[in-house]
């Protein structure tokens, strides 16, 4: 049988294997040899037994009982015959035949020999024959021939029961005969039989061991080295995730198998390395590119995630207060810590890099919690000589590497976080520089709302996408009624912060989508996309009725009742473009001052009256609102640009 040993030498193995089948082999063969000769000699011996004892007496017997029934015959004829020529010719071959049975009998008698069942049975037929004979005499006597009733009582009902004796006795011998020689052979048949089951049994064990030799060759040899090869040409192509088996082997495929990983690994870490090269050069020019902070975080957390997967980080960024740090972006799974205090970390109580798991003194942030594996590092991210954020990476062991190979994977994986860091913190100072600049471009200072620049770049787009959608868009134009006499009577002071309130009660009312804007001065436009002009005429007496409920502390008094005039026009009717628009808007915002002030005109020159509920519901938010203004101390005048902080 085949031995399947795979954790000992292979080829120890297959030599092992095939001398065992050959030995195996030639055994059963020499025994097959051996039960072959037996058998065929058993076979020939019974064979030439049926042809030298058995055949031979059956012939007799049949050549003996054929002489007596033609003696019979002859006997009937002599006995029937009236003429003298014809009866003396009968009698004659009678006695012929007689002797000629009586001869056969006695050759018979001395071939039979020793078997006693042949003799007893052949004595059984001499006694019939005697006694037939006996009779015979009787048929033949000339007082019974010339009695015609006797003769016929004595050849047709005395005569055949004796002569049917001795044919009895006759067939009674035959039947011996061939029951001896059918139990012959029935008994080689029966030896062939089991010579044939035995050569089967052989043969099936033959093949068994052909089988289990073939089995081992394909099973232990051929398939390991098939799919070794098969890795082999995976890996060749790139394909360096391919599994490469029989590694825990001790034997050449092993050996063989082993070598193979360690290819392997050293292909991985060479391309995780280019790869890696490849990526932070691309990170660079993507951070870069980035238009705004969440889409900069968005970037960092699936480009770092994918960087570094067996890590788990995050990305913490000083809030504007510089007292606290709120995560920003975070990859590879759920950070625990939210936020952090920078007293939190030892990397920045110490401002460098700090790199958990890896010196025999060190102790743990404060931010990280019990659950975190020891090989955690924490860099600052520097922008410009300050510190603006901190990266935080977590090694995530995979419990199929030693303790040294972790660590030194962990190693790495802390010089590519550096590495990112450097690239990381350019970018964030520039999309912070970038979005405060657009920020000072685009938002007014004094009252928080968007500026003219602003208006200008989103009606441009609201106007488009409602061309195409064919929706409305209403522009609501506004200012302040006497202000130019209000500030000349109370103070640019007290000016900036009724334009303040303003601007609070603007972002109040106008919101998920619409824009309030402040274009100078005491002059206001909120754009409204996807609003007819009536829904926004309603907007706008909501909107001077909370401006006429007002009332604004200052100093140690109150000022007075601050009024707006609104004027309210649509695209299209009013134009397509925002000048058109703003014109038609402006017209109505004049016809509004002229009638009175402290009311809101359509471009269509209609009047919206004040409506009691909605103005009922504009104080009560005022209230609020008012309360909240009341409590915030009025900022002071830039000292440079003299422009009022919000």
């Amino acid at each position: 049988m085949a031995l399947n040993l795979p954790q000992i030498s292979l080829s120890v193995s297959i030599r092992n294997s095939l001398l065992t089948s050959v030995f195996l082999l030639l055994a059963i063969l020499a025994g097959v040899s051996v039960l072959a000769t037996m058998r065929l000699s058993a076979l020939q011996d019974a064979v030439e037994s049926i042809n030298r004892d058995r055949l031979p007496e059956i012939r007799a017997l049949a050549d003996l009982n054929v002489d007596v029934a033609h003696t019979h015959l002859v006997a009937i004829r002599a006995a029937l015959s009236t003429a003298a020529e014809p009866r003396a010719a009968a009698e004659q071959e009678l006695r012929r035949r007689t002797t000629e049975v009586d001869a056969k009998i006695a050759r018979f008698k001395e071939s039979i020999g020793d078997d006693a069942p042949m003799r007893m049975a052949f004595d059984q037929f001499v006694n019939k024959w005697d006694m037939y004979q006996k009779q015979q005499a009787v048929m033949l006597e000339p007082e019974v021939g010339a009695n015609r009733d006797r003769l016929e009582r004595v050849v047709n009902i005395e005569t055949p029961p004796l002569f049917q004796a001795v044919v009895d006795a006759v067939e009674h011998g035959i039947r011996l005969a061939d029951h001896r020689a059918d139990s012959a052979i029935n008994s080689a048949t029966l030896d062939a039989q089991i010579f044939r089951w035995v050569l089967w049994s052989v043969n099936g064990v033959s093949i068994m061991i052909g089988l289990a030799t073939l089995l081992f060759v394909i099973h232990d040899v051929s398939m390991p080295i098939f799919r070794i090869t098969r890795s082999m040409e995976a890996i060749a192509k790139g394909e360096l995730q391919t599994e490469i088996p029989y590694a825990d082997h001790t034997n050449e495929l092993g050996l063989m198998a082993r070598a193979l990983a360690v290819f392997r690994a050293s292909l991985v870490e060479n391309e995780r390395l280019n790869a890696a090269t490849r990526t932070l050069s691309e990170l660079s020019e993507w951070l870069q590119s980035a238009k705004s902070e969440p889409e900069l975080y968005q970037m960092i957390s699936t480009v770092l995630g994918g960087l570094m997967p067996e890590c788990t980080g995050a990305l913490y960024i000083y809030a504007d207060s510089r007292d606290v740090l709120e995560i920003a972006a975070e990859w590879n799974g759920s950070s625990t810590t939210r936020a952090l205090h920078p007293d939190d970390c030892w990397s920045l109580r110490r401002g460098h890099v700090y790199i958990h798991g890896t010196s025999e003194v060190e102790f743990r942030c404060d931010h990280v919690h019990d659950g975190v594996n020891e090989n955690y590092c924490c860099i600052p991210i520097l922008a410009h000589g300050e510190t603006v954020g901190l990266l935080h990476v977590e090694y995530n062991s995979t419990g199929q590497e030693t303790e040294a190979e972790a660590k030194a994977r962990f190693a790495d994986r802390a010089r590519l976080g550096l590495a990112c860091a450097e690239h990381l913190s350019i970018a964030i100072a520039n999309v912070k520089l970038r979005e405060g600049l657009r920020d000072q471009s685009l938002r007014d200072a004094l009252t928080g709302l968007n500026n003219r620049r602003y208006l200008i770049e989103t009606a441009r787009r609201e106007l488009l996408r409602a061309a195409r959608s064919r929706t409305p868009v209403s522009v609501v134009t506004l200012d302040i009624d006497h202000f130019k006499s209000f500030n000349d009577n109370h103070g640019h002071e007290a000016g900036d912060t009724v334009l303040r309130h303003i601007g609070e009660i603007l972002k109040a009312t106008f919101a998920d989508g619409e824009m309030p804007c402040r274009l100078g001065g005491e002059e206001f436009v909120v754009l409204l996309p996807n609003c007819t002009i009536e829904e926004a005429a309603l907007r706008a007496e909501e909107l001077r009725a909370r401006v006429e409920a007002l009332n604004i502390s200052y100093g140690d008094g109150m000022l007075p009742r601050v009024t707006i005039s609104v004027g309210v026009a649509a695209y299209p009717e009013a134009g397509i473009d925002l000048p058109e628009i703003l014109r038609v808007a402006d017209g109505a915002l004049y016809s509004a001052k002229q009638r009175g002030r402290n009311r809101v005109e359509l471009a269509s020159g209609g009047m919206v009256p004040p409506i009691d509920e909605m103005t009922s519901r504009a104080v009560a938010t005022l209230d609020a609102i008012v309360a909240r203004a009341e409590t915030r101390p009025i900022a002071p005048a830039d000292p440079e640009s003299g422009a009022r902080v919000a």
